[in-house]
């Protein structure tokens, strides 16, 4: 992707996110997750398909191409290969686009630098929403914790302005992590 330390933070979410997949079990899947709307597995679902879309946002698609992926099963037979399907591909198009044009998010134009921003705190804290739904332990890293909470807070602020996010609790002391909950609304 040209960013080294985005790759590094992409690669630590991913693993994040692949920890708290890989405890997933069949008795849990309709079990509801940390984002109370949905179950376990819609969760998932929109997690495997968020690959899908950033990665069709990234390589320019209309924006309705883009929507016409939500609500689809993602999941197929195996759900970390399906995830490892779609990342993979995001991780490609992110590496052969030009991440400084702007993409079509719903929420509004942004860079690709941005959306990859988005994907990482997309895969950290949907691993934490999916460890509630588990009942296990956020298998967040503290360099990771420590990078979005010092990094992309004011992004988690600004997506949560346009409804991404809960509205923050108000907690500033802490670990890292704590504190990326708190902000996040989790």
């Amino acid at each position: 992707m040209g960013e080294p330390l985005m790759d590094n933070f992409l690669d630590r979410a991913e693993a994040c996110w692949e920890k708290a997949l890989l405890r997933v079990s069949a008795g849990d899947l309709h079990s509801t997750s940390g984002c109370r709307e949905w179950s376990n597995e819609q969760l998932i679902n929109h997690l495997v398909g968020g690959g899908l879309r950033y990665a069709k946002l990234l390589a320019q698609c209309p924006p309705a191409e883009v929507e016409a992926t939500r609500g689809r099963n993602h999941l197929g037979a195996d759900r970390l290969q399906s995830f490892w399907t779609h990342e993979r591909e995001f991780r490609r198009i992110a590496g052969e686009c030009d991440l400084d044009a702007d993409v079509s998010h719903r929420i509004g134009p942004m860079s690709g630098h941005q959306l990859v921003r988005m994907r990482i705190l997309e895969l950290a804290l949907h691993a934490a929403d999916l460890s509630v739904g588990t009942g296990g332990e956020w298998p967040i890293d503290d360099e990771l914790a420590e990078f979005i909470d010092t990094r992309l807070r004011g992004l988690i602020v600004k997506l949560g302005s346009s409804g991404g996010y809960a509205p923050p609790r108000s907690r500033e002391l802490g670990s890292h992590a704590e504190r990326v909950l708190a902000i996040s609304g989790r």
